[in-house]
């Protein structure tokens, strides 16, 4: 009896041992999950007990330089989302069938999200507010729990094509993709807010449940420096340039020469940031269903490419002035030191015999100024071999055409230059005309800006603030000069010569009638041999008495009529938007344009007015009233063509109109070759008004022939003596 009492002690010792040994480990666990994981339960308990569904933040708004224009804006619009679980089995086709109806989606797709294991699925994302409309009757009439519409936001850009390559665009979840909308995307995109409610263990909404709102917090608006008027003026004349040329694309910039402001940027073709996935070109279009992914994603990427900071290509004689420069600076000559250099047709360095455009013509002896005027590729070889490599290499890496102008937008690529270890001196001698080099178009306009602004670089941006939703300034780039490359003198004498080249050398299809314009033809080479394309190209600067603006146009591999030269082709291009772009800044003239020959008056306002009263108003500025139909001396004119404003020769036909809906159109006709008194007279017997720059031969016209355009409005035409046009 003693053994077994001691042996059920035993037993007693043992379970007593074993219950304390597991009461600490449970008194453990508990505290290890109610002290140290009570944060990780709590939030697990948290996620089983409710559901939260994202609101999406307004994406900040994107305004041209006044601040008025917008440009890229967040319109609210909906989503429509589903708890799997809340829609009872035998229901789910009906819902889906009638979901599917209503947004217009695949009844299958729609049911395939209805049945899936998950706590929330979206049905469809930037929903209208008339189909999101339908959805809530529906939801109401039949009592459908589970199914939930929320407010979402959806990006618009109202202008469509307008600055395509610099704003860029949103994924559908509202992150920027590419351009501005992607560089600033911290900014523009703010924080989602959310609404929090109670679900059962099956994820369905707990009756009764009071929903936590969390407001999201909107993005910051930005303000560009690139005027929306500017842009539409130069992407309409980088435009022509393609499509008259039959170029693969062409590009363009404008900017302000004392700030580094980017006034204006383009590509062509270009594209919709509101469809950006669409094919933007005929032919891309025709050949889309046939390309494979990888094919799409690549011809999608070149479509979106800003190639005016993304592409470098060989400059062509634009280049001239970094030469120049390095020649003026280091003292190996002057501007105008007379028979200096001579031009047989082409120059022999080494083994290689070099050709001027001319050839087998020649140039004769020349200054460095009429080498500029000329575009006389002799001239600049000459200069190179006097400076030398080492020397010159300086003056390259002076104009940073080795680095990135610094512009604020992604994909910007920096310039292609020599080794100067490895450079030769034929690498020397066709560097100095700007070929086997590589620089982007912006490239080619800061250099321009510091021959303008007196020989300061300037770093180009295109955002000039950042402002919150209360419309705090929160940022405002200041502009940055970021060197001195070249004495004032050095800048003054180059843009004198540039001044010439337009007045009677190469440039002549750049003049503006009323400013004074500085600028430089191109015709730059891309490849050799079978693979050569050539590249148009003319860099502008206005007014030369106080330097404006800066516009660079280039036009890649043209295979039109007109040829590949940038005297012919982008000259005139980059006249006009100069012309215009001045006009509409309000920038005073240099010269009155009877000074310049040709008699030009600005047509006054005439709607408001008489009959009788408009005609005495233009009788006595030189023009002429007309009218498609009678109009009685007391009857008010409520239309006219061209609208006020406008400068036209005297003697022009202003169209007056009491209904609108009686206007005329005609046909443009084709003038071009015409000399410029025979265009005149087409164009008059046409019903339509002309203004004429220039002298000579017609180079350009707009609009294009066959245009169809109301009777009475202007057809800008630009005329040059073609004889020495490169």
């Amino acid at each position: 009896m003693a053994y077994m009492g001691l042996k059920n002690q035993k037993r007693i010792i043992v379970m007593l041992v074993c219950c304390i040994v597991l009461s600490v480990w449970l008194l453990s666990r508990l505290v290890y999950i109610q002290v140290i994981k009570s944060n990780h339960y709590t939030q697990m308990a948290y996620d089983q007990q409710t559901r939260q569904r994202a609101v999406a933040a307004k994406r900040g708004t994107i305004y041209d330089a006044t601040g008025k224009k917008v440009l890229a804006q967040s319109v609210s619009v909906n989503v429509v989302t589903v708890v799997p679980n809340s829609i009872e089995s035998e229901e789910k086709e009906t819902v889906a069938k009638k979901i599917a109806e209503i947004l217009e989606l695949n009844k299958d797709d729609v049911l395939a999200k209805l049945t899936k294991k998950s706590s929330s699925e979206i049905i469809a994302s930037k929903v209208d507010e008339e189909k999101s409309k339908k959805i809530l009757q529906y939801i109401k009439d039949e009592e459908i729990s589970g199914i939930r519409v929320d407010e979402d936001t959806k990006r618009v850009y109202p202008y469509g094509n307008l600055l395509s390559h610099v704003l860029g665009f949103v994924g559908t979840d509202n992150q920027g993709l590419a351009g501005i909308e992607s560089s600033y995307d911290e900014e523009l995109s703010g924080v989602p807010g959310k609404i929090v409610g109670s679900t059962d263990g099956k994820g369905r909404e707990t009756p009764f449940t009071n929903e936590q709102y969390i407001a999201p917090i909107d993005g910051k608006d930005i303000v560009l420096t690139v005027d929306a008027t500017i842009q539409s003026i130069l992407e309409k004349y980088v435009n022509k340039v393609t499509i008259e040329n039959d170029c693969e694309y062409s590009t363009g910039v404008v900017i302000r020469p004392s700030t580094g402001e980017v006034l204006a940027m383009a590509t062509s073709p270009g594209f919709d940031p509101n469809t950006p996935f669409t094919p933007n070109t005929d032919e891309l279009k025709q050949k889309w269903e046939t390309l494979s992914k990888e094919e799409k994603n690549t011809q999608l990427n070149q479509m979106w490419r800003n190639r005016t900071i993304s592409d470098v290509a060989e400059p062509g004689s634009t280049f001239k002035i970094v030469t120049a420069t390095s020649a003026l600076e280091e003292n190996v000559t002057s501007i105008d030191k007379a028979g200096e250099f001579n031009c047989t047709g082409s120059m022999k360095i080494g083994t290689w015999t070099i050709k001027c455009w001319r050839s087998p013509r020649s140039h004769g002896s020349q200054s460095l100024r009429q080498g500029i005027m000329n575009s006389c590729n002799p001239v600049f070889m000459q200069v190179s071999q006097r400076i030398g490599i080492d020397t010159y290499c300086k003056y390259l890496q002076a104009f940073n055409l080795d680095k990135k102008t610094g512009i604020d937008l992604p994909g910007e690529q920096a310039g292609i230059i020599h080794d100067p270890k490895k450079m030769t001196n034929v690498d020397l001698a066709t560097t100095s005309f700007g070929q086997t080099i590589s620089i982007t178009t912006l490239h080619t306009a800061v250099n321009y800006a510091a021959i303008a602004n007196g020989g300061y670089m300037v770093e180009p941006y295109v955002v000039k603030e950042v402002k919150s939703g209360s419309g705090n300034y929160e940022k405002t780039t200041e502009s940055k000069v970021l060197k001195q490359i070249m004495a004032k003198s050095t800048a003054d004498d180059i843009l004198s010569a540039l001044e010439d080249t337009v007045s009677t050398g190469t440039g002549k299809g750049a003049k503006v009638n009323g400013y004074r314009v500085a600028g430089k033809t191109a015709t730059g080479e891309q490849g050799r041999g079978e693979n050569k394309k050539y590249m148009a190209g003319f860099a502008g600067i206005a007014p030369v008495s106080n330097p404006e603006l800066v516009v660079v146009v280039n036009a890649y591999a043209p295979k039109g009529e007109a040829g590949h030269g940038g005297g012919t082709i982008c000259a005139p291009i980059v006249g006009s938007i100069l012309d215009e772009s001045l006009r509409y800044l309000d920038i005073s003239t240099d010269f009155t344009l009877h000074e310049n020959g040709i008699k030009e008056k600005i047509v006054p306002e005439l709607v408001g007015k008489s009959f009788s009263e408009a005609k005495s108003i233009l009788e006595s500025q030189g023009f002429v009233i007309a009218s498609d139909n009678e109009i009685k001396p007391e009857e008010i004119i409520k239309e006219q063509i061209p609208k006020s404003g406008a400068s036209l020769m005297e003697g022009s036909n202003i169209r007056v109109y009491i209904d609108p809906n009686n206007k005329q159109t005609t046909s443009v006709p084709d003038v071009k070759k015409m000399n410029s008194d025979k265009a005149i007279e087409t164009l008059k017997n046409a019903g339509l008004n002309v203004r004429i720059m220039g002298s000579g031969f017609v180079l350009t016209q707009d609009p294009a022939a066959t245009s169809n355009i109301e009777k009475g409005s202007i057809v800008t035409l630009k005329c040059v003596d073609t004889t020495d046009l490169p």
